[in-house]
């Protein structure tokens, strides 16, 4: 019976490089994947020699340190193929890669040959958290005052609170004519621009 085989030769490391395979010393392939057919025994021999001169070192890290994570440094044979990662922590956003302070990249995976050493720095800065605005009025016109108004981070914590002039009573707040509350404290989560009307009715004499 005959039976196509495959065998597979990878370096331990990056500086050593694949040569050939051989069968009891003689030269039988310098293809890394090696497929033949098997027709007899076989003692194949996967040779391997070092990238004396011609390796590379490449050395990643974050800027500013512990907002984001880096990998894919190392020692790289000459002209290997190597991508380096910056993957950013939480509240951060990846920027650019530099090498000795020019920028190389601004993909957070960047691929590249190796041709000589790098030092390479991952840049982040901080993601402005989003802005709303709340906005408070009075109905009727002068029937009370409101607080609480403004521009607040997304997911703060915001208390509008109204007070009757005199002869008024507070009914309740309103956003585009729906009641949301019937306290004159109210207090919600910023998640998005909100405008509240404070309701006031005359009291009854």
């Amino acid at each position: 019976y005959c039976f196509i085989v495959t065998v597979t030769a990878t370096p331990s490391s990056r500086v050593y490089r694949f040569v050939n395979w051989t069968d009891g010393g003689t030269i039988v392939s310098t293809d890394a994947v090696y497929t033949f057919t098997a027709r007899a025994d076989r003692n194949l021999v996967a040779n391997f020699e070092q990238n004396t001169g011609t390796s590379y070192t490449i050395v990643v890290s974050v800027s500013p340190s512990n907002r984001g994570s880096v990998v894919g440094g190392g020692t790289y044979a000459k002209g290997s193929s190597v991508t380096v990662s910056a993957t950013a922590a939480e509240g951060f956003r990846f920027v650019n890669w530099t090498d000795g302070g020019t920028e190389v990249s601004t993909s957070a995976a960047y691929t590249f040959t190796a041709t000589a050493d790098k030092n390479l720095v991952a840049h982040f800065e901080e993601i402005a958290p989003a802005t709303y605005h709340v906005a408070v009025s009075v109905l009727p016109a002068n029937s009370g005052t409101v607080n609480g108004g403004g521009t607040f981070n997304e997911g703060s914590s915001v208390t509008v609170s109204a007070t009757p002039a005199e002869g008024f009573v507070f009914v309740n707040w309103t956003e585009e004519g729906t009641e949301v509350s019937t306290s004159a404290s109210y207090t919600f989560y910023v998640t998005e621009n909100r405008n509240f009307v404070a309701n006031f009715a005359q009291q009854a004499v």
